[in-house]
This record gives structure tokens, C-alpha cells and sequence, in this order.
């Protein structure tokens, strides 16, 4: 499965939104956005691989469901909820 599709499958099973990934993966909103409609994760190597990583991390909580999926909470809440989750 290619990171696009990761992407929309822990935005759909994790209740999270774009806004939620740009919070988690520290990239502009337009990036993740880029990459959820498809778009190639850039940057060099290690960037890339730390990406992965980070999506991985999400996957395994949320197969262990550990903070995730994300309950419904105020979008104040909800920044906080994913600064912890972090």
C-alpha cells in the first residue's frame, strides 16, 4: 500500500483529519494535503524514512488502539489530545 492510501486509511479508521496529520508529521497543511490526493512524499532519504516511521507509529496505535481512534472533543481538545498522543 503506498503512503496515500496509509494515509487515508488511519485518516478514515483514526477519526483524523488533514489538520490532524500536518500536527503530527510538523509539515505545512498543503504537503500532507499533497499527500493524502496522492502526491509523492519528497524531500531527501532520511526525511522520507522518518515519515514512514511516524505513519507506522500512528498504524500501530491504532491497531492497539492506543489514543486512536481520536474521540469526538472541541478543536482546542483535540490539538492537545494529538500533542499528547505524540
Amino acid at each position: 500500500m503506498n503512503v496515500s492510501a496509509r494515509l487515508r486509511a488511519i485518516m478514515r479508521d483514526g477519526n483524523l483529519t488533514i489538520a490532524d496529520l500536518a500536527r503530527w508529521f510538523e509539515r505545512p497543511h498543503p504537503t500532507v494535503r499533497g499527500w493524502v490526493h496522492g502526491g509523492d512524499v519528497g524531500g531527501a532519504q532520511l526525511d522520507r524514512e522518518a515519515i514512514n516511521v511516524q505513519l507506522g507509529k500512528l498504524e500501530v496505535m491504532l491497531k492497539k488502539q492506543k489514543g486512536l481512534p481520536i474521540p469526538r472533543l472541541s478543536p482546542s481538545e483535540r490539538i492537545e489530545y494529538l500533542e499528547e498522543l505524540r
